[in-house]
């Protein structure tokens, strides 16, 4: 659609313009690593079924870039739940944007910026009121601004990069039979879906049998290590890469450099649903992955991580 080409042209131009200023003002700094809690995330997959474990990541993970006198410049924050407060068709930051525009206003100068946690399977609860909204994004804040009242730890060089790219199966079969199937499913959901891939065999493509999946480390001297992975990365991950990297050593972060759809761990995976697999009956991949997709995303983060340390 033309508005939606607008956008990315204004979008593509914006993050050009960023990076021009941001070369163009670069000054010393020093940089400060800790974190904090907040605890309005809830495990959403329990709404409706309680029975199921709800596990959430409270973490709120800070580095604060300081001047030679002492000043905050820049406040990078995360924490691991959806930005789905409000659901209307209004233009919004959410609790991020009203937690940023929050710490901006107690640290003039300051640029503050939010990072994605893996919180696929978390949203904010109670929400749909911009008065919750801007609560938890007052909460968030709150969390950040204690954090850097304390004692931080000062990050040091050198800062040490890896990517991989790891091959994420989708579950078969992907045969024509599977597809034709499914346009006769009573939801329309899965209707389309099956649709979608008629029309992609009978186009002459070929239905992906798996997805290459970005995983990438960022070690920071000797004070923290960021994992960060494609998709929409449910909760389990980022518990058992700060369990083996070091809980107070280790930012997990999910939506980064492509965001295709969920990414469940085995356990999601095995109970099914919107994030086992559901939501990509939405899109052009073939559907759920298979049970060895923990295993390829861990396998990839070792190689990132071992390659930093």
């Amino acid at each position: 659609a033309p508005v939606l080409q607008r956008y990315y042209a204004f979008v593509e131009t914006k993050i050009g313009e960023a990076i021009d200023q941001a070369v163009g003002k670069l000054a010393p700094a020093t940089l400060h690593f800790e974190q904090g809690l907040a605890g309005f995330a809830v495990n959403r997959r329990r709404v409706g079924h309680r029975e199921y474990p709800g596990p959430v990541d409270h973490d709120v993970p800070v580095l604060v870039a300081r001047s030679p006198q002492g000043n905050p410049v820049a406040i990078l924050f995360g924490y691991a739940c959806h930005n789905t407060v409000l659901g209307g068709q209004e233009v919004n930051g959410d609790y991020a944007g009203f937690a940023q525009s929050n710490l901006e206003q107690r640290f003039p100068g300051a640029v503050a910026l939010y990072v994605q946690g893996a919180g696929a399977d978390s949203n904010p609860l109670p929400r749909r009121t911009v008065e919750i909204a801007r609560r938890y994004g007052q909460t968030l804040a709150d969390s950040v601004a204690e954090v850097m009242a304390g004692k931080m730890k000062p990050v040091s060089g050198p800062l040490k990069t890896a990517m991989e790219i790891a091959d994420l199966r989708f579950a078969g079969p992907f045969g024509r039979e599977r597809w034709e199937r499914e346009t006769k499913a009573s939801n329309a959901v899965e209707k389309r879906h099956g649709a979608r891939m008629l029309s992609m065999l009978d186009s002459g493509k070929q239905i992906p049998a798996s997805y290459s999946y970005p995983v990438q480390a960022w070690k920071f001297g000797g004070q923290f290590l960021l994992l960060t992975f494609g998709g929409e990365l449910v909760v389990d991950y980022s518990h058992r890469f700060k369990a083996k990297y070091g809980w107070d050593s280790t930012w997990v972060a999910g939506y980064s450099n492509d965001v295709f759809g969920y990414v469940p761990s085995l356990r999601v995976l095995r109970e099914g649903g919107y994030e086992g697999g559901g939501a990509m009956l939405f899109g052009s991949n073939p559907g759920p992955f298979a049970e060895d997709v923990e295993e390829a995303i861990a396998n990839a983060a070792e190689k990132v991580a071992a390659k930093v340390r």
